[in-house]
């Protein structure tokens, strides 16, 4: 709030000469990857020094070397000033986050639906949400109680403060398939050894039923909760809300949120985050048979993010075959995650919704450039067609527009031969009509701007690019060591005693799209 006045001052001249605007102080409020010290240039060459502490809808916060805080609007500013303020504001410094709830629970008051049977004569059920469709027919409650997984799941994506914004496909629900015999969920494309999987081709969650601990007790079906593993489903059910997410984020990061979900404390849809470091524990102890110590630290082996970062959906689903080594991945993830949300910086998670905005937005400018290119070829190579078939044809006319003139020229030499003979006027030969104009060659196109600028005449355009661009959000202005060095300290608070351990890989697979070769003119 500003102390003296309401208003920002106006101009750069009322700043230099005193007409200050007072800004509260903010110690602290910023680590190390906080911008340093510069020299601040106004449009008109006035100059101040200072550190920027926020920022602001059109304007910067900026604390002087005197230690007052000012506020500076952004077109007052030489452009240099203006293209480091975008840079940082890129790397997410000074985003406004959501305080992080303490948890996340979902209206009980709904009923599961029975629907009509299916084509299949499969029984179908409904939630707000989801829709189950089962072998065997089950009773609505029992659908309710594990609706409590997928509901509350869906709802906890749906209001983090990470701005994932998960929908359903264009029908309204997420579906899910339930089957009483494991050999069948086998045939329908589960894993062997699964509890559950996301088919990321149709949207679908299959999930053997023997795996969500039920069982029958003469005619009435219950879970078991001794076998029953919410924590396997969640994973898969964040993958299916955050079906929109999977091609734009590295399997990192869609793993290690899966990871997280699932280690949130989770009882009757409730996600209790005030417990998550708790959760963390238990989560490691369960998943991942992390004993830990009753003297000091526990040491715990992670990969390094910077390799865990350069893995790819195909290496990481290469190491599947190796338990060990699929293990250390996805606990490496769901570490990273969860530093990133609630140990970086100022334990806001501001780091990763700047790497998941900025990772959606040129995600989707890439996207938007390779169709403006192909539809920019597309159009080129038709009018360049046209062109061609314009030219045939006027070459047609001009052969036929020349034996015309050649005709003619033939006739009015005939004709002025005569007249110098001296021939009677009514035996002179009909020259006939000039041949008139000849005909207007085609213009041929030009090449649009697009192609121009990029003349390597087609190729491919690696979107995984765009997630590297967004991943400097992550690093801010730190280097991959101290990336490292700041997780082993904050987690050292945690009672955990990070391990570096190298993700030894053949860095390939990245997606690429394709650019279209314009056509050469003829």
């Amino acid at each position: 709030m500003a102390i003296g006045s309401s208003n920002s001052f106006g101009t750069w001249k009322g700043l230099m000469s005193g007409v200050l605007v007072v800004l509260g102080l903010c110690a602290g409020l910023y680590g190390e990857d906080a911008p340093a010290d510069r020299t601040w240039t106004s449009r008109e060459g006035r100059k101040l020094e200072g550190r920027m502490t926020g920022l602001l809808d059109g304007e910067v916060e900026v604390r002087l070397t005197n230690g007052k805080p000012v506020r500076i609007r952004l077109d007052l500013l030489s452009d240099p000033d203006q293209s480091y303020v975008n840079e940082w504001r890129d790397l997410g410094f000074g985003i406004k986050v959501a305080r992080w709830p303490a948890e996340l629970r979902p209206m009980l008051n709904f009923t599961a639906r029975e629907l009509e049977r299916d084509a299949d004569g499969k029984s179908v059920y409904a939630t707000p949400n989801f829709r189950y469709v089962c072998d065997t027919p089950l009773a609505a409650s029992l659908i309710k109680e594990y609706a409590l997984a997928f509901e509350g799941t869906y709802y906890a994506i749906k209001n983090l403060p990470l701005q994932l914004d998960p929908r359903p496909p264009g029908d309204g629900y997420f579906v899910v398939r339930l089957f009483r015999n494991r050999e069948d969920y086998l045939k329908a494309g589960g894993p062997q050894g699964s509890s559950g999987v996301y088919m990321v081709k149709t949207r679908e969650i299959l999930v053997p039923m023997d795996s969500l601990g039920v069982r029958t007790v003469g005619r009435r079906v219950a879970i078991d909760h001794r076998v029953y593993d919410a924590g396997t489903l969640i994973h898969e059910i964040t993958h299916q809300v955050m079906h929109d997410w999977l091609e734009v984020l590295p399997v990192w990061f869609v793993e290690g949120i899966a990871e997280y979900m699932a280690a949130v404390p989770f009882d009757d849809a409730r996600f209790d985050f005030r417990r998550m470091n708790d959760g963390l524990f238990e989560y490691l102890e369960t998943a991942y048979q992390v004993k830990r110590s009753s003297k000091g630290a526990t040491p715990l082996d992670m990969v390094v993010p910077e390799d865990l970062m350069a893995l790819t959906h195909q290496q990481w689903a290469s190491a599947l075959s190796n338990p060990g080594a699929a293990a250390l991945n996805y606990r490496s993830a769901l570490l990273l995650v969860y530093y990133l949300i609630h140990l970086d910086g100022k334990g806001d998670g501001s780091s990763i919704v700047a790497y998941l905005k900025q990772a959606w937005t040129k995600q989707g400018e890439m996207e938007h450039f390779v169709r403006e290119y192909n539809e920019a070829v597309n159009r080129y190579n038709a009018a360049l067609a046209s062109y061609n078939d314009s030219a045939r044809h006027y070459n047609e006319e001009l052969v036929e527009f020349r034996e015309s003139v050649e005709s003619y020229n033939k006739k009015v030499r005939v004709f002025n031969d005569q007249l110098r003979r001296g021939v009677p006027e009514q035996d002179l030969i009909d020259v006939g009509d000039e041949p008139g104009l000849p005909p207007e060659p085609p213009i041929k196109p030009e090449l649009p701007r697009i192609l121009a600028e990029h003349p390597e005449g087609g190729g491919v355009v690696d979107l995984s690019r765009a997630e590297l661009e967004a991943r400097r959000a992550i690093y801010r202005s730190r280097d991959a060591s101290q990336l490292w060095s700041d997780m082993e300290r904050a987690f050292a608070g945690q009672g955990l005693q990070l391990r570096p351990v190298q993700a030894e890989v053949t860095r390939a697979g990245n997606r690429a799209v394709p650019l279209l070769p314009p056509k050469k003119g003829q």
